[in-house]
């Protein structure tokens, strides 16, 4: 039996038992036990020595980078997961791929004539460290809140938005999340509504460049919805939450992860 490790914070080992379980126990019908581990509880440099792959669903990339230096195979790569939790990078990646982008507003350049606007945190996840703001008086009260921010125009898409899954260079899915009555997030964990969403070609594209660009392994890829055609990209997810996927797919996504990780 071949050995592999999952790791995750504490907090979110919590969140997600029931998808470990099921990780684990694909794993065993694939010969190969994964171990989880804690963050804060384990010495994962040493617990690892012996592993087939190490899967990080932390946000420490500095972690995941000295695993690597090390010669161990970690999924997703630490440059993949560092991009991923810093919205900064992710948004000028997508630039650079040429794919259309939620614009960026410069804080030195801000007027009255901007608002109503959105301020968020480079690192925060899950709809967390999110505020709409009206005035520059909720402006300053929001960035004191925040250490590190982005600024952009409030772009009306009925709180809509598109997650897409990637497991290497394959989109397993695509969901069109609509947010709760009154909240300007469509974060379906919030309380949102979810429907299958069919990519255009070009749209397809978009993802694929994104993919390549970064050779990840298992992303989910978020873009505003501002009509079916006009997408967005707003932000990466390493790791990604796959509840909105179970909800609406029917194949089994962690045999489908097993399959790509041991291929």
């Amino acid at each position: 039996m071949k050995q592999a490790y999952l790791l995750y914070s504490e907090s979110d080992a919590a969140k997600n038992q029931s998808f470990i379980e099921q990780l684990q126990q694909t794993g065993l019908q694939h010969d190969v036990t994964l171990t989880l581990l804690i963050e804060e509880q384990h010495d994962i440099i040493k617990a690892t020595k012996d592993a087939l792959f190490i899967w990080n669903r932390t946000r420490n990339a500095e972690l995941a980078k000295q695993l690597e230096q090390l010669g161990r195979r970690v999924v997703n790569r630490s440059e993949v997961n560092h991009i991923a939790n810093d919205k900064l990078r992710a948004m000028q990646l997508a630039i650079l791929q040429g794919i259309p982008t939620v614009p960026r507003v410069l804080e030195q350049r801000l007027t009255a004539d901007d608002f109503p606007i959105i301020v968020k945190s480079t690192g925060g996840h899950g709809g967390n460290e999110v505020f709409k703001c009206d005035t520059l008086e909720q402006f300053k009260t929001a960035k004191e809140k925040l250490t590190t921010y982005l600024i952009e125009p409030y772009i009306e898409t009925n709180a809509t938005d598109v997650r897409v899954w990637m497991i290497g260079e394959v989109i397993i899915g695509a969901v069109k999340r609509i947010g709760a009555p009154g909240d300007f997030r469509s974060n379906y964990t919030l309380g949102g509504s979810i429907e299958k969403f069919d990519l255009t070609a070009e749209q397809r594209t978009y993802v694929q460049r994104i993919q390549k660009a970064i050779k990840s392994d298992y992303i989910g890829i978020d873009f505003l919805h501002v009509t079916h055609d006009q997408l967005l990209f707003n932000e990466m997810e390493d790791p990604v939450g796959a509840r909105s996927y179970y909800e609406l797919f029917d194949k089994d996504l962690t045999e489908l992860l097993w399959q790509y990780l041991l291929k």
